[in-house]
């Protein structure tokens, strides 16, 4: 036997307004890019372990630069979030 499907009607019906909705587009899109941002930061931290643990390790020129711009990167993305969060909460 099939469930009954309830019908809503339209005046009972929940619509999210204009501004929530373009909020919610935004915050995915700020959590997508600190996911990311953080991805990245972690990767570096871990390609660094991993020099570092070796014998005889050495640092590329570029590592210090790499590690900057990716915590840099992670820190907008954050800030971004929190000030989304704001905004929406």
């Amino acid at each position: 036997m099939r469930a009954s499907r309830r019908i809503i009607r339209v005046s009972q019906r929940r619509v999210l307004a204009e501004r929530p909705r373009l909020a919610l587009g935004r915050t995915v899109a700020a959590l997508r890019r600190s996911r990311e941002a953080m991805a990245d930061l972690e990767g570096q931290l871990g390609a660094l372990l991993l020099c570092l643990r070796a014998p005889g390790a050495r640092l590329d020129g570029g590592a210090a630069n790499r590690l900057a711009s990716a915590r840099a990167e992670a820190d907008l993305a954050m800030a971004a979030l929190h000030h989304l969060g704001q905004v929406v909460g």
